[in-house]
């Protein structure tokens, strides 16, 4: 019972590291988590010890309850039998060097973890296992033994040969090894990837199997070493003592590395985690050692129950796009359960973990028959018909409703109670009849839907109105901000003629002239970098906001200031700072790195979700539970939820505005700060605000061609300029992997493959099919490139060679095509957005996740094609509104063109320059009542009269 109980922690704490330590914070500095790591968990170990009188084991290593002594049967079980020779002296100092190497090997796998190879760890029991064929002794034949040889026939022999000898195992060793290999392959791949060039892929794969190897030797090495231990404290205190000076040893790497000290809370409750369930591993581990067949007992329990739960998970995945091999499913399944139950009878393993053998083999038959008879049923099941086009006719219907529900007001007093029913039972601000007035003046499709506004205003209810206007002047002095006064019916701001923004704020304020007599005096402070700018934690914004719910009358809670109108005209407006006026040493200098951005960035997020436990670090294997929640298979069904950053930790590691450095760095404090775009988790107010004169996109030809005369391929251009570029960035930067992932050419030795629908040749249903991605390429209407690639020019040794001839100097009309990817660049959403979406001949395929004014007002697959950041679903989208060259026809080219025009149509209704005076109307009138102190003193009422 003491060594069940033993086995139970070990594998517990096991596949508890495995499955935990992808969210860690650990995986940021590496070097130093290995380090403080082991040194808890020597320090654990070793505290452990003075309580060894409470663990099993204590009588020392010859205790009859590990059932170790001398029974003189000659038919012992090979656990039993196989105990390990006595260990050298010098064994402890190679098996801290095994360690020290293997973590090594850990980092440098990690830091090119696209270029690794899945499942190879799968192996270990197979060199356990070969170790024990080759060092295990053979025991000496009796009298007896030799002289019934002679009456013995060849068939009785060679069951008895097989219970003495250790190759009965290695047929079910295999069978586990192989079938969890199969089960972890099968994972689909991220559109992270490996440069043949310069990425070493083969030598990352070589100290993949070099750390299988290491694991191996300290596994048998440390088995040796504990397992000849007089008693269990002995045993404990030397476990102790190994890890201490591997840990000192890590140190010594971590010291050269030059990696900086975490100061992350989140990092050190994470080593401390990670530590003491590594000492939980470690010591229950040690506690097993005195078994013969402990070692490849313990390993091949691990790695079956790994590999089978995996492939258990992936039974339910059948016929989807993650899953699009069921037979190799099956044959994990099966080889695994098949191999495990040859492999309980071989090492005589009695119970796993309290359950008893038999009871687990039935349930392992059980498991096979059921996967057996439901793996032919679901892989020929197939779709009646590609989910698109049931996805685009829901999202037909589903647009009307939410028209209704954006205008669902006719006349003023309507509009006044749906504003109560949406804002928490708080009045319209004052002028909100003059705001009704002059959106019906100018025929506003959206009345009472404003979401995004109030979203971003809610917080901002829990700061007084003197903090609020203090705050405004205090951001309105850091760099690339504008000041925006609007007092006693004029609009003006403080950018001076030479500032290459002024035209920004010239065309602000003109927008805002035709209303701005009905205007409250307020100031705003206008963010024109193209970063967003404030970043506050959730707990601050969240507080803030509930405070903001429940303010409807005053409050005597937060204190109010003096007046704010009458401040406005007695201070000067602060002189403008540019980021062009300063050193770009300097501001690269000075910028926040990738890493302290992601490390702030979690602190946005609530607690519990992915991003806010840890960071994503496995960029190699497709991260399916932060893409399913807004997704039908690779298609987007929640646009929306899918610009949320929280619960998609991988996104992290696949966007460039994540792994760049802020050169103006975020603000976590709560500042009043409006910007034209902003991700997520930023609280930044958005407004309609032009874009900067060197990214003003190009506008679609007055007479649009018609839609038929368009070139039918999916067009893209990117320009990349940038002084810092590292290789996550050049691998896995959005634009990157678009451009590799679209031009792979057929003569490319990459292996990487893509999964999309293709009809079944023998019938008209669908499947998912697994097909090359060079070859698909050809078959695809592709056409993206780089015009410009900078870093390639800046760094040439670390950059991808792919890039150089994907470049293209030449810059077609992209109007000419029929679908037209926009996608972000490393700061900001792309600007070629609008002008898609109003020509009739285009569809935008929109790839983001920045938010903007106008976000939550254009409806995907109704106004635009909505596609994953991770690329995944690309070519599937593509292939249903093209075909495929050769293989299928088009299904959606009708739905294209349908896209097209609603788009076009929506465009002129909604988003005209008249709708960005409405947004920004009301916009101001929210913002003047803030800034007032007398804002919870009453809005806008509608007269009893």
């Amino acid at each position: 019972m003491s060594s069940q109980l033993a086995s139970l922690c070990a594998v517990t704490s096991f596949l508890w590291l495995i499955n935990s330590v992808e969210d860690h914070q650990i995986i940021e500095q590496p070097r130093l988590s290995s380090t403080l790591i082991l040194l808890i968990a020597s320090l654990t170990s070793y505290a452990t010890s003075h309580f060894s009188g409470w663990l099993p084991g204590a009588n020392g290593r010859f205790d009859d309850e590990l059932g170790l002594s001398s029974t003189g049967n000659k038919t012992r079980p090979i656990s039993q039998r196989n105990f390990p020779k006595k260990p050298r002296r010098y064994f402890a100092l190679i098996l801290i060097v095994c360690i020290i190497l293997r973590l090594e090997s850990f980092h440098r796998v990690t830091a090119d973890l696209q270029c690794s190879k899945p499942g190879l760890e799968a192996f270990l029991p197979v060199l356990i296992l070969a170790y024990q064929l080759y060092s295990s002794p053979r025991r000496p034949r009796t009298f007896d033994e030799e002289r019934d040889d002679f009456t013995r026939t060849m068939y009785e022999a060679i069951p008895d040969f097989l219970a003495r000898s250790l190759y009965i195992l290695v047929p079910s060793t295999l069978l586990i090894s192989f079938g969890a290999y199969l089960a972890l392959i099968s994972e689909p791949r991220s559109t992270l990837f490996c440069s043949p060039q310069h990425d070493w892929a083969r030598f990352v794969v070589l100290v993949q199997w070099a750390g299988v190897v290491l694991d191996a030797a300290i596994v048998i090495i440390a088995w040796r070493i504990l397992a000849w231990a007089r008693t269990t404290k002995s045993r404990l205190r030397t476990l102790a003592g190994i890890l201490l000076v591997s840990g000192l040893g890590a140190g010594i790497f971590w010291g050269l590395s030059g990696d900086g000290v975490g100061s992350d809370t989140l990092f050190w409750f994470d080593v401390v985690i990670d530590g003491l369930t590594l000492a939980t591993l470690l010591v229950s581990s040690s506690l097993l050692a005195p078994e013969g067949g402990a070692v490849l007992g313990f390993a091949g329990v691990v790695t079956f129950i790994t590999g089978f739960l995996i492939s258990v998970q992936r039974v339910w995945t059948l016929g989807s796009w993650e899953n699009v091999s069921g037979w190799q499913t099956w044959g994990a399944v099966v080889g695994m359960s098949a191999g495990f139950t040859f492999f309980l009878h071989a090492t005589d393993i009695k119970k796993v973990m309290f359950i008893h053998r038999a009871f687990v083999i039935m349930a392992l038959m059980a498991v096979v028959i059921a996967v057996s008879i439901f793996t032919p049923i679901k892989m020929s099941k197939g779709m009646d018909s590609h989910p698109l086009g049931k996805l685009i006719y829901d999202s037909r219907v589903e647009s009307d409703r939410w028209l209704i529900h954006a205008s669902y007001s006719d006349s003023l007093p309507s509009a006044v109670r749906e504003y109560g029913e949406r804002h928490y039972g708080r009045d319209p601000p004052k002028g909100f009849d003059r705001w009704w007035e002059f959106a019906k003046q100018k025929k506003s499709p959206i009345i009472d839907h404003f979401k995004q506004m109030g979203d971003d205003i809610l917080p901002f209810w829990g700061v007084p109105p003197a903090k609020l206007r203090e705050d405004t002047r205090k951001a309105a002095k850091e760099i690339d901000m504008a000041l925006l006064q609007i007092q006693n019916g004029t609009a003006r701001h403080n950018l001076p003629t030479e500032n290459p923004y002024q035209t920004i704020m010239d065309e602000l304020v003109d927008l805002i002239k035709d209303f701005v007599e009905h205007l409250p005096d307020l100031e705003m402070a206008i963010n024109l970098n193209e970063r967003p700018r404030v970043l506050a934690p959730w707990d601050q914004i969240q507080r803030l906001a509930t405070a903001g719910m429940k303010r409807k009358k005053a409050s005597s809670l937060l204190p109010g200031g003096s007046s704010g109108s009458s401040e406005y005209g007695k201070k000067d407006m602060p002189k403008p700072r540019l980021t062009e006026a300063v050193d770009k040493d300097e501001l690269l200098k000075n910028a926040m790195s990738p890493k302290a951005l992601r490390e702030l960035t979690s602190l946005s997020c609530p607690t519990g979700t992915k991003v806010k436990s840890g960071v994503h670090w496995d960029i190699r294997d497709f991260c399916s539970s932060c893409a399913k929640p807004q997704s039908n298979g690779q298609f987007l069904t929640n646009f929306g939820l899918s610009l949320e950053l929280c619960h998609q930790s991988d996104l992290m590691r696949l966007h460039s505005f994540y792994m760049t450095p802020a050169e103006v760095p975020p603000t976590t404090s709560l500042l009043p700060i409006f910007s034209r775009s902003k991700t997520d988790n930023y609280a930044d107010i958005l407004l309609p605000l032009s874009h900067p004169p060197q990214t003003t996109p190009l506008t679609p030809p007055k007479t649009p061609q018609p839609w038929s005369k368009n070139h039918q391929k999916l067009y893209y251009r990117g320009s990349i300029s940038r002084p810092y570029s590292d290789k996550p960035l050049l691998r896995g930067g959005q634009e990157e992997r678009l451009v590799h992932l679209t031009n792979l050419p057929p003569s490319s030795s990459s292996t990487t493959t893509t999964r999309l629908i293709l009809p079944n040749q023998s019938r008209s249903r669908a499947h998912y099919r697994s097909v090359s991605t060079p070859y698909l390429n050809t078959l695809l209407p592709f056409d993206t490139a780089f015009t410009s690639y900078s870093p390639c020019q800046q760094t040439p040794s670390s950059c991808p060679l792919d890039f150089h001839h994907l470049t293209s100097s030449s810059s077609p009309d992209p109007f000419s095509s029929q679908y037209i990817l926009t996608l972000d660049s490393s700061t900001s959403p792309s600007p070629l957005f609008l002008p898609t979406l109003s020509s009739p001949s285009n569809v935008p395929f929109l790839s983001t996740i920045f938010k903007e004014w106008y976000t939550d007002r254009v409806l995907p697959w109704v106004h635009f094609v909505p596609v994953d950041i991770r690329f995944h679903g690309l070519h599937s989208t593509l292939a249903y509104f093209t075909g495929i060259q050769g293989q299928t026809k088009e299904h959606g080219s009708t739905d294209g063109k349908w896209i097209a025009e609603q788009g076009a149509k929506w465009a002129a209704r909604a988003l005209r320059r008249e709708d960005r005076q409405v947004y920004l109307f009301r916009l101001l009138l929210e913002w003047g009542r803030l800034v007032d102190d007398g804002r919870d003193e009453g809005g806008f009422k509608i007269s009893s009269s």
